[in-house]
């Protein structure tokens, strides 16, 4: 008895033709769209008419999903189908567990690292579909990968100056100078062998990395039809006589292709772990402690004002998680004062949070004696610049600055550094009731006196949830994200 054309198509996922495979998958992937009456075939056990499991061409039994992961490793046609079935499938926690397993977390973690990837933001979306569960978070937080490029290149420059100075006749009188250039030369090709045999780094490091590289490109070029003409304009490029650009040592220019902006709803999710949260306030192995990159908090704080609603919601959301952490709060927070401790990083998250806040023009009309009291990066701002458009954003960043008020140091802070004002100025013109509820609260933690069991509260590190509310006091009730 013949099979169902639908069961034909999927025996093709694994045929041996590339091109078969791409056309399958080209019809597979429509499969996976939600309500779709075939979308059970990519996920279930099939069988044949004779109860049987359905076979590849080698024999082996036909696991739609494992099929799935592996054609994320061939030609980005295919690949950009493949993946897109993946991020579908993901809104069932049981596929989900079945996708994201440690040796495919790590192929997506490579992938999104490279970046000459065509595809990277396809398979940011996916890991961020992933990591919406918290049993794959913690997997990405426990992860390491290798600590280097997919490509690595050798400098054909410098092989040759090596070369020519081996060859290079003692007797001229410009042999000094070629022999000192081939030591030079030589010993920047055994140290880019030796940057290969690195060894390996946190997951979560290599997406930073991706993720500030990112930052530099046009946020246009990530919709799902310009991934696609993305692949037809590199195969053109390809196929071109067009010199490849290479830098003063004579390697390959790469530049990344990929935004990375779902990485930020990547942090948010795996912030809602404590042991997430805590990776973020700690100082990144090797890394100066007393500076603010060597924090992985340090790195993405500074996009909550980015011009993707993705990445500066994404990275809104994890700072709010991250302040769950009380004992980071000092970490967190400048000193108020002028005169910085020099034994503390210069890290500083208020500003990141205070900024989307502002409005230019209210501002202006504040007294300049109470700008003066704000971080300096929200003093003198353009009066063009607008308040965060977006809502939910707006509740989060105040909910961050409640989180501050959990410790007797962060309040402090705020006092002394005119959180007041702003969100004094925040509260006339927003025309949600529930931010205003959430600033009446800030402001009453803000204004109230201290008492001595309050100012003692810095000694007790207790994440703070809307789950259980104990017995903490009602204004620091707050939703974790």
């Amino acid at each position: 008895m013949a099979l169902p054309a639908s069961y034909e198509v999927l025996q093709f996922l694994a045929d041996p033709n590339p091109q078969a495979r791409q056309l399958a998958m080209s019809m597979v992937v429509s499969f996976s769209a939600k309500g779709h009456a075939d979308r059970h075939l990519l996920t279930e056990k099939l069988l044949d008419s004779h109860g049987e499991p359905i076979k590849m061409w080698n024999g082996e039994p036909l696991d739609v999903i494992e099929q799935l992961k592996r054609l994320c490793h061939d030609q980005p046609l295919t690949v950009h189908d493949a993946l897109s079935a993946l991020i579908n499938l993901c809104d069932s926690p049981s596929v989900a567990m079945r996708i994201g397993d440690t040796d495919f977390l790590a192929f997506l973690v490579a992938y999104i690292g490279d970046s000459v990837s065509l595809l990277a933001d396809l398979a940011c979306m996916l890991l961020s579909n992933l990591t919406k569960f918290d049993a794959i978070s913690s997997r990405l937080l426990d992860l390491e990968v290798e600590d280097r490029p997919f490509y690595s290149f050798l400098s054909p420059l410098d092989l040759q100056v090596s070369l020519s100075g081996m060859e290079a006749d003692p007797s001229q009188p410009d042999y000094e100078e070629k022999k000192a250039a081939a030591e030079a030369a030589t010993k920047r090709i055994a140290e880019s062998m030796h940057a290969d045999q690195t060894g390996k780094v946190p997951a979560l490091v290599k997406l930073i990395r991706a993720f500030e590289e990112g930052a530099t490109v046009e946020s246009s070029s990530a919709s799902g039809a310009n991934m696609r003409s993305r692949i037809e304009s590199a195969k053109k490029e390809a196929e071109s006589d067009k010199p490849v650009e290479m830098d003063s040592n004579g390697r390959p220019v790469l530049k990344r292709r990929s935004t990375c902006n779902f990485l930020a709803s990547v942090f948010a999710n795996v912030t809602v772990l404590p042991k997430g949260r805590e990776f973020f306030v700690a100082p990144m192995a090797g890394a100066n402690a007393k500076v603010a990159d060597a924090y992985p908090i340090g790195r993405i704080m500074v996009y909550t004002e980015h011009a993707d609603l993705i990445r500066r919601g994404g990275v809104i959301s994890a700072l709010k998680n991250v302040l769950f952490v009380k004992h980071a709060h000092k970490l967190l927070l400048a000193p108020a004062q002028a005169a910085m401790d020099e034994d503390r990083p210069s890290l500083d998250i208020l500003p990141y949070i205070l900024m989307p806040l502002i409005d230019g023009k209210e501002l202006a009309k504040v007294d300049l004696e109470d700008q003066e009291s704000l971080p300096e990066a929200c003093q003198l701002v353009d009066e063009n610049k607008p308040r965060e458009k977006d809502s939910a954003l707006r509740l989060m960043l105040v909910e961050a600055l409640l989180l501050l008020c959990t410790s007797h140091y962060g309040r402090e802070s705020l006092r002394s550094r005119g959180a007041y004002i702003v969100v004094r100025e925040a509260h006339l013109a927003e025309p949600k009731e529930q931010i205003t509820e959430a600033i009446v609260r800030l402001v009453n933690l803000l204004k109230r006196d201290e008492s001595e069991s309050s100012m003692k509260d810095a000694e007790i590190d207790m994440d703070v949830s809307s789950k259980d509310g104990g017995e903490h006091d009602e204004d620091l009730v707050i939703e974790e994200l």
